[in-house]
């Protein structure tokens, strides 16, 4: 049920808000190229197939994956806790002329009636939330019979001390050679600290999520090539982080 946005909540929107005008420029955020945004429809096609499907992209920021949903003739809402992030995603689908809708919205506790969509689809999402189980659980309300939940992300940092080298050298190449503090936009020590997975999620773990809520038929999907392709137009100082096993996790109810 819908439930007044707490402290954390707030101001993770207000981060969010604060990176909302530079969020695209990022690789691996904004779709960079023309073979990245085909990889991504084939991509969402092997799960969802063309047609007129309801689909509600929760934590939509700005609308990348929203907007290709739309220009594959879905019927998509995405929500998302910055005000900013929306407006983006606005603008965007009415300079493209698509029919996507923005509102406002928490991950955890979705406005919308019971079997309200064919699909939920999230990208980037999991690890930002201080309640994953909470959100699993609306997902698979809101979704009818038979839909799907599918859960895009990767494990950002591992622990491994592979993972801390290419991180420390990844943000010293970005301050010196670009000028520019790697650290900006990151989540306050505060935020950090009531998140269970800050620094990203792995596939298994991911799907014991989808078991947990009782999704079935879970089908797992290594987007390694998509990760390529977005590191071969990225700057070199950024490529040298993003080695992660980026992955399609989808469940059907």
């Amino acid at each position: 049920m819908p439930h007044e946005i707490t402290a954390l909540k707030k101001a993770i929107g207000e981060k969010w808000d604060e990176s909302s005008k530079s969020y695209d420029s990022y690789h691996g955020h904004g779709i960079k190229s023309d073979e990245e945004r085909e990889a991504w429809k084939h991509a969402l096609h092997s799960v969802l197939g063309m047609g007129h499907l309801s689909v509600l992209d929760v934590g939509c920021g700005t609308g990348e994956i929203s907007l290709l949903l739309a220009e594959m003739g879905h019927q998509v809402t995405g929500i998302d806790l910055s005000p900013k992030m929306l407006a983006l995603a606005r603008s965007k689908a009415k300079a493209n002329d698509f029919k996507a809708k923005f509102e406002a919205g928490d991950a955890e506790a979705l406005v919308f009636g019971d079997e309200s969509f064919d699909a939920v689809i999230n990208r980037h999402l999991l690890w930002t939330l201080p309640h994953p189980k909470e959100a699993l659980r609306e997902w698979k309300r809101v979704l009818k019979a038979g839909g799907k939940a599918i859960l895009i992300d990767g494990l950002w940092m591992d622990g491994s001390w592979e993972s801390m080298l290419r991180r420390f050298i990844g943000n010293f190449s970005i301050l010196a050679l670009e000028r520019q503090n790697p650290r900006k936009g990151s989540y306050s020590h505060e935020i950090d600290s009531a998140l269970p997975h800050r620094h990203g999620m792995d596939a298994s773990l991911a799907r014991t999520y989808l078991e947990e809520a009782a999704f079935k038929e879970i089908n797992l999907t290594y987007l390694r090539e998509i990760r390529d392709i977005q590191r071969k137009y990225m700057p070199f100082a950024h490529k040298i982080n993003y080695n992660v096993d980026y992955y399609m996790i989808c469940g059907k109810k």
